[in-house]
């Protein structure tokens, strides 16, 4: 009897350091001469990799070809969030390791009031998830659809806190590439966010050769037809930053007519001739002149296209506006929590999980800012034991990210 419960309690004990099905439980505790509980008749259900991270999802609010994104309560801050979920085995090779990687490190050091807040990311073997802040209120081409076209003075607020989140990229080095209604997102005080930053690049400050300061160049078609500029168009080497530019004028002239200013389709001739042509304006719609003449100082040729300071200069826009209305108190919590597990020196780290057990610990620290090369250098750290798992995670506090996005590869 004294053997028979020796082998019992050695079972128990290797029991509490892997796991195994539970039918050895039962039989373990029969061989032992104790009785099954109920307990042992149903299996106690095996937390997410969400719910063990302290994320309790609520409901599906989009979906993709190899993505969807959910609604969740962040329980340690108290905070809805958004949590976009990539599937590795959806997802293309270079949407895995080259495009979604590089997303992630250009937004972590972006923080502005009109840019999606990105939280961190968590990487299992099947899935990427990422954590976000969640933009209630829907997009703007959802909001343009439900109301025909917006009022010229809400687009115009709604104009300016565009322009400060895209002059404010540009100067941190980031150019977009997608801007288009369905990348514009409102939260909870119809405060403008911008999302998506899947094409974009950074590095692209001008660079001094030959004694000038000249702009770095892009060659990669990105973004939609209907809001790409006509140097993309041409298939010519362009400068994304006035592509950026142009796309916004597009969406100026979507809000306030209802209806795009070029055509959605494919064919690129006929859509280089309408934008050599200029946009046209509906009649029916009443929008001020000078609101048209922002327009077209936009919709021109790369060469004389307005920038964003000359914009605000113009009748239309040229008083400061701020438009915003960030719920802080979040954004605050987050930080100070972040800053007591991190210290000064914050990354984003990205926690792997490898069935029971957890993998390396990928910390995105470096980033190809060349559409020809991939992600560069990832450190790894090692985690060994399943108890780690079950450890108060690590998380990091980076910038802004994408919500609700269909990912693609540019061709």
């Amino acid at each position: 009897m004294e053997k028979t419960t020796a082998i019992a309690q050695e079972l128990q004990a290797a029991l509490k350091e892997e796991e195994v099905p539970t039918k050895s439980v039962a039989a373990a505790q029969e061989f032992s001469g104790q009785s099954t509980s109920s307990s042992t008749d149903e299996p106690k259900r095996r937390e997410s990799v969400l719910e063990s991270n302290g994320y309790e999802v609520q409901k599906t609010i989009g979906t993709g070809a190899f993505s969807s994104v959910k609604k969740a309560f962040c329980k340690t801050l108290n905070h809805t969030v958004a949590i976009k979920i990539v599937s590795k085995q959806k997802a293309t090779k270079e949407v895995r390791t080259k495009f979604l990687p590089r997303e992630i490190e250009l937004v972590r050091g972006l923080k502005h009031p009109n840019l999606i807040r990105f939280y961190e990311c968590i990487e299992t073997t099947m899935r990427f998830y990422i954590i976000m802040q969640y933009a209630e209120n829907g997009s703007l081409l959802q909001l343009i659809r439900k109301e025909k076209f917006l009022p010229e003075k809400r687009a115009k607020s709604y104009f300016s806190q565009l322009i400060n989140a895209v002059e404010y990229i540009h100067k941190m080095g980031v150019v977009h590439r997608d801007i288009k209604c369905e990348n514009i997102v409102f939260d909870e005080n119809f405060t403008l966010k911008l999302i998506d930053f899947g094409f974009a690049r950074g590095n692209m400050l001008p660079v001094m050769a030959g004694g000038k300061m000249k702009p770095v160049l892009s060659k990669t078609f990105c973004g939609s037809h209907a809001y790409a500029s006509p140097e993309i168009l041409k298939s010519i080497p362009y400068q994304p930053q006035l592509s950026d530019i142009w796309a916004v004028g597009v969406v100026l002239y979507t809000m306030v007519f209802g209806r795009l200013p070029f055509s959605n389709q494919t064919n690129v001739v006929v859509l280089i001739k309408q934008v050599a042509d200029g946009p046209k304006f509906p009649k029916d719609r009443c929008v001020s002149e000078e609101c048209k003449y922002v327009i077209l100082r936009i919709l021109r040729p790369a060469e004389v296209r307005i920038s964003i300071e000359e914009m605000r200069r113009l009748p239309w826009l040229n008083e400061e506006d701020s438009g915003y209305d960030e719920a802080a108190g979040f954004e605050k919590r987050y930080e100070k929590k972040m800053k007591l597990d991190h210290g000064p020196e914050l990354s984003c780290n990205v926690m792997a999980v490898l069935g029971g057990a957890v993998a390396p610990v990928k910390n995105y620290n470096t980033c190809s800012n060349s559409d020809d090369v991939d992600v560069g250098k990832i450190n790894s750290g090692k985690i060994t034991s399943e108890q780690q798992q079950q450890q108060p995670r690590q998380q990091s506090t980076t910038s802004p990210s994408v919500l609700n996005r269909k990912l693609a590869v540019p061709k």
